[in-house]
């Protein structure tokens, strides 16, 4: 049989395996347990438990004015209604001047009418320039949103982070670093879960083997600082992913600054065999926080790294606790049964299972 696959989503969670001819094919809900928790949710459905895109009718788009042969907006994120009515509509800039508005019962290309969330500076450019094809100022504007969203941060975050997020307009496709000339503003990470912009996360699988067989990878214990799940077990590297650097620089750096991985073992070139790049093929997640709010589309983007035996990760920039090399008994169980893995990390380290041929089927569950 095919070694099984692990989700990608897009509305729906999609089948990938290593047989092409199955790429595609939906999951189907299991209806029955692994006989080692015959109460529990089957792995299949602890994963599909990841997607909060059912939550989409209690969120309102945010909507850019960016002109293009399809349409003269994009969808940016989506505000979940009740901080948009408690809280942004009432935000005001330094000048006293409202920062979004609301539009009610616009229309779409389908011909659907919904409210759309809107920065007033897209606003008043619009306006100002509605008969005048040849106006359009990119650059004018992406520093207007960037300032306006800087004051939200500044108004309505109590705290701020280093990194700064770059705002692409969603596409059909599922990559928002499709094309770096559409980012159509910055913003705080720590402001973006709250407008529902992309998430974008890089990873490092640090991975012990012997006699030719992967036995264990390593993972790391979050500091308990951290303002999001704390003390949870994460991949051996997770960063987030800042609008100045690419995804590999940014896995160097990360790397080093979390688990002190020699930036050379990471050579990104035919002849270092052990470390391996898989940002073409990211998973997709529409993910919220428990209480519902907060969703977004979240992107992780996964490298692999065989360290060798002797060596053990390092934390030292703070964000660690502790490191662990869980052998592939141990995570499989930790997948299925487990609760001390962030979330969305079930994922992420099923795929890396699958990817090496380590996942194994349970009798009793379903995986199609």
């Amino acid at each position: 049989m095919a070694a099984c696959c692990v989700l990608r989503l897009n509305n729906s969670f999609l089948l990938r395996t290593t047989s092409s001819a199955a790429i595609g094919r939906r999951m189907m809900s299991s209806s029955t347990s692994s006989a080692n928790n015959p109460a529990g949710p089957t792995l299949l459905q602890r994963i599909q438990a990841l997607d909060k895109s059912s939550l989409a009718p209690s969120y309102t788009a945010l909507v850019l004015f960016h002109p293009s042969p399809s349409s003269q907006y994009a969808v940016v994120g989506h505000v979940q209604n009740s901080l948009m009515k408690s809280t942004l509509i009432n935000c005001k800039n330094d000048q006293g001047e409202p920062i979004f508005v609301l539009e009610e019962k616009r229309s779409n290309q389908l011909g659907t009418v919904k409210d759309i969330l809107r920065l007033n500076v897209d606003v008043q450019y619009e306006r100002s320039n509605t008969n005048d094809d040849d106006a359009y100022e990119p650059a004018e504007l992406f520093q207007r949103r960037t300032e306006s969203f800087a004051q939200v941060t500044k108004k309505v975050i109590s705290r701020q982070h280093s990194d700064i997020y770059p705002v692409y307009p969603f596409v059909e496709r599922m990559d928002p670093l499709y094309d770096d000339n559409v980012i159509l503003a910055h913003v705080n990470r720590s402001t973006a879960p709250y407008l529902g912009i992309d998430s974008v996360g890089v990873h490092l699988n640090c991975y012990a083997r012997q006699n030719n067989v992967i036995q264990g990878v390593w993972l790391a214990k979050r500091a308990s600082t951290k303002s999001h799940h704390p003390n949870y077990w994460d991949t051996t590297v997770a960063g987030g992913q800042p609008h100045n650097l690419s995804l590999y620089d940014n896995i160097v750096k990360e790397s080093h600054e979390e688990a002190g991985v020699p930036s050379e073992w990471l050579r990104n070139d035919a002849s270092n065999k052990a470390f391996s790049d898989h940002t073409h093929d990211p998973l997709t997640i529409t993910t919220a926080k428990e209480d519902g709010s907060c969703m977004k589309r979240s992107f992780y983007y996964s490298f692999d790294l065989q360290v060798p035996d002797e060596w053990q990760p390092t934390p030292v920039d703070g964000e660690v606790q502790e490191f662990k090399l869980y052998s592939i008994e141990e995570l499989d169980r930790e997948l299925r049964f487990g609760q001390s893995l962030r979330p969305a990390m079930r994922a992420v380290l099923l795929d890396f299972m699958i990817r090496h041929g380590l996942f194994k089927e349970v009798e009793g569950e379903d995986y199609f």
